[in-house]
């Protein structure tokens, strides 16, 4: 039984650097592995979100202004003298013959909006956009700015 039990932990002793050496040499290559990894993955970066203001005025001469937000067109307010601001929502509907995006709302839900974005999907400062409210076209397209 002494034989058996020195047998056995002469073999645990003689193995026991080279068990510890590929101990170390995991941990080292975890390490190199994580802190290389770590600096070549690519950082998020924050990503600030477009928008633009169209202003211009309605059928009537009112002032009203159209949101644009990352790639579509979201609302319009309609501004009437001694009234809030009328905000209507707008969604994409289609594109014309001329390629131009179209988007439609509805104005206190008795009037059909229209707005066309004659920049054909190239929104930028300077840009316009033509609104209708119940197919009366505006009195001055809106003009984009930031």
């Amino acid at each position: 039984m002494n034989r058996l039990i020195s047998g056995f932990f002469s073999r645990v002793l003689h193995q026991l650097p080279q068990k510890i050496s590929q101990l170390i040499a995991t941990l080292v290559a975890t390490v190199l592995f994580l802190g290389i990894g770590t600096i070549f993955l690519p950082i998020p970066t924050a990503q600030a979100a477009i928008v633009f203001f169209c202003d211009g005025l309605d059928y009537s001469g009112s002032p009203y202004q159209a949101t644009y937000v990352d790639g579509l067109f979201t609302q319009i307010s309609f501004t009437r003298p001694d009234l809030p601001p009328v905000i209507t929502e707008l969604t994409y509907d289609t594109v014309n013959s001329q390629g131009e995006p179209i988007y439609r709302g509805g104005y206190l839900g008795a009037a059909d909006v229209v707005l066309i974005d004659l920049s054909k999907g190239n929104v930028k400062p300077g840009s316009e956009v033509s609104v209708a409210v119940d197919n009366l076209w505006n009195s001055q397209r809106g003009i984009c700015g930031i």
